[in-house]
């Protein structure tokens, strides 16, 4: 959503540009009402392939960057006009909550107004169904053909933003995600076993808002990155918020050495992507690749599902390709 400068208009303290870009090929009001359009069609169709005649309903969540919230309640707008029930949260969450919040509410579709870690001059439309994942064949071809069916004289109508029949989520949908996102811990007693010292970074985006006080309940001793807590979207203290990027660890790094921690975790704007630094037989500092954390989490839990007896006596000799799926 780069605008030319002759777009920008007043730029405000937050750093946020007067409009957003202008073009088929950026996300402003056009686009962003003409995609909500073209989802809420093809749900709508959906619904009525399973023979089912309810309203549509649609969870919107949102990140920290320009026009984020104005597109969220955007997007609601849009989505009641045509005859659904939107839900949008108080304030930015992250995208894992977004994928929940869709299967709790047992909604039809989801969006996430974010870029991910893209750099702060950009924004997007994350596109979710009703199992909480993005969408995958055949609906994403289905989501775009209606779209692109959208003519541009239509999107008039939709513009002016009308919240009165929009449902706005706040403490009870925290609670529900927090509830069900603390049992992911397998074996939580090793978190108290260990006393865990982590360094954890949002780097300006949405993952403190769980991400800390999972950590905190877990038992772990948590030190964040003060100058990278607060929403910010222009990211000021990094190139690109991309957690996978050493550059972007090392005001993390930094307060790891200082306080003697075990382990530095920092997640993207809108808390999808994870990135992670523990020390290595140095004591330095080593920043994980992502394939190297997947294959720690999947032998971490495959151990501990024998250990605990979650895998049978007769899979566990059985090679890959001869297990049954």
């Amino acid at each position: 959503m780069v605008p030319a400068a002759s777009e920008t208009g007043q730029i405000n303290a937050a750093g946020s540009p007067e409009h957003a870009a202008i073009g088929s090929n950026l996300l402003n009001d056009f686009t962003l009402a003409r995609a909500v359009i073209g989802l809420f069609r093809y749900a709508q169709k959906y619904l009525a392939s399973k023979g089912r005649t309810a309203r549509p309903r649609l969870v919107i969540a949102y990140d920290v960057r320009h026009f984020s919230r104005h597109f969220c309640e955007l997007a609601a707008s849009t989505w009641t006009r045509l005859g659904g029930d939107a839900f949008i949260f108080d304030g930015p969450r992250p995208t894992p909550q977004l994928s929940f919040s869709v299967r709790w509410l047992k909604a039809d579709a989801g969006v996430v107004i974010t870029a991910s870690h893209n750099p702060p001059h950009d924004n997007g439309f994350k596109a979710y169904f009703e199992d909480g994942a993005q969408v995958v064949p055949p609906h994403d071809k289905g989501i775009v053909n209606e779209v692109n069916a959208v003519p541009l004289t239509e999107l008039k109508a939709f513009l002016d933003l009308n919240l009165a029949g929009v449902t706005t989520l706040g403490r009870v949908a925290d609670d529900e995600y927090l509830a069900v996102a603390a049992k992911a811990a397998i074996d939580p007693a090793v978190f108290r076993k260990t006393a865990l010292k982590v360094v954890f970074t949002n780097i300006h985006g949405t993952g403190a808002i769980h991400s800390v006080p999972l950590l905190l309940h877990a038992g772990c001793q948590v030190h964040t990155v003060k100058g990278q807590f607060d929403f910010d979207g222009r990211f000021p203290t990094v190139k690109s918020p991309n957690p996978e990027n050493a550059e972007a660890l090392s005001m993390a790094v930094a307060l790891a050495d200082k306080n003697s921690c075990d382990v530095v975790l920092a997640t993207d704007p809108d808390c999808d992507r994870m990135a992670c630094a523990v020390r290595n037989r140095s004591g330095k500092m080593e920043l994980l690749t992502g394939n190297q954390i997947g294959a720690l989490l999947a032998d971490y839990r495959l151990g501990k599902y024998k250990e605990l007896g979650w895998i049978h006596a007769k899979d566990r000799n059985m090679s890959p390709s001869s297990r049954p799926l």
